[in-house]
């Protein structure tokens, strides 16, 4: 079985702070270092006020992805060698660099690329999200150059698996919604847990407004086999719970969606499943509050249903 590390991308809006976040995980990605440069003096904390087996992960500065185009030029060599110290401060295994989505891996990249490798020392598997390759292959020059030097191919399990194959996966899960406002359903999470389990070592690190929650039920999942419940009621009162709260009503189809689709209900079953498998069935038309959405629902509801059909669509 892999070696699963369950965590999210930081810990900024977790009540109580760092201290706070490792009662609950016992990973976590730092993004903080991707903006600015993170004092010695402050890292030196951070790993202090954690327990000894705690582990981080360090995202990479975006001078060197973002402004400096992945070129190893000096003032990128420079970013580069201070992730590494915070890296190893934090007794980091992981140093992931995420590019632009305008960014293609051309040849200064790919040769940039190899060059930064280069100074990583062994102890830290260097890891790339090229976010322009999202959904496609990798171009081959670069897939070749990460193969070489052993850098991991940092991609969202849910939507696709690891082009350059490594006995260590890390993915950055965001899902399928927009602005990141999404969280996992429970087979989704089942499938993220399937995806890695060939690797030796897995992080899997949430990302987006219900990363917190999305990690906890993962790591639920992982040591007892099932999903804690979200809401106390089930079926269309569980949709209800959703419906009140976060919308203004009257609110057009579109805003529901837009607003609820991406949350999850759970059903009388006990699945926890998206919101717009419900109100994907709603008509074209304003309502003025919750009940009447939920009276739109029930009007095309089989009596007894936990959902209408089609569950293969994402929420909008």
């Amino acid at each position: 079985m892999a070696e699963a590390l369950v965590g999210a991308g930081g810990w900024g809006y977790f009540a109580g702070g760092l201290p706070a976040y490792a009662k609950a995980f016992s990973f976590v990605e730092v993004n903080v270092t991707f903006y600015r440069p993170v004092p010695e003096a402050r890292a030196r904390r951070w790993r202090a006020q954690v327990p000894p087996a705690f582990t981080f992960a360090v995202k990479g500065s975006r001078a060197v992805t973002h402004e400096g185009g992945l070129r190893a030029d000096g003032p990128s060599r420079e970013a580069f060698a201070r992730d590494l110290r915070t890296a190893s401060i934090l007794r980091a295994p992981f140093l992931i660099l995420q590019t632009p989505e305008a960014l293609e891996a051309d040849a200064p990249q790919v040769a940039g690329l190899r060059d930064l490798a280069a100074l990583v020392p062994r102890e830290v598997r260097l890891g790339l999200e090229a976010r322009s390759s999202a959904g496609r292959d990798l171009p081959e020059a670069l897939r070749k150059a990460m193969e070489d030097a052993g850098i991991l191919d940092v991609v969202d399990l849910s939507r696709q698996p690891p082009r350059v194959a490594s006995e260590d996966v890390y993915t950055r899960l965001f899902g399928h919604g927009r602005h990141n406002r999404y969280e996992f359903d429970d087979d989704e999470l089942r499938a993220i847990d399937g995806a890695g389990r060939d690797a030796v070592r897995v992080a899997f690190t949430f990302h987006g407004v219900r990363m917190y929650r999305d990690a906890a039920r993962f790591l639920t999942f992982k040591r007892t086999g099932s999903f804690p419940k979200l809401t106390e009621s089930a079926g269309l009162d569980a949709l209800g719970e959703v419906l009140r709260s976060g919308v203004r009503y009257p609110a057009t189809r579109e805003e529901i969606l837009r607003n609820h689709g991406w949350r999850l209900v759970r059903t009388e079953g006990g699945a926890h499943v998206h919101a717009s498998r419900a109100l994907e069935v709603l008509p074209d038309r304003p309502f003025e509050s919750a009940e009447a959405v939920l009276a739109a629902v029930r009007a095309v509801a089989a009596p007894g249903a936990e959902a209408p059909p089609d569950a293969s669509r994402r929420p909008s």
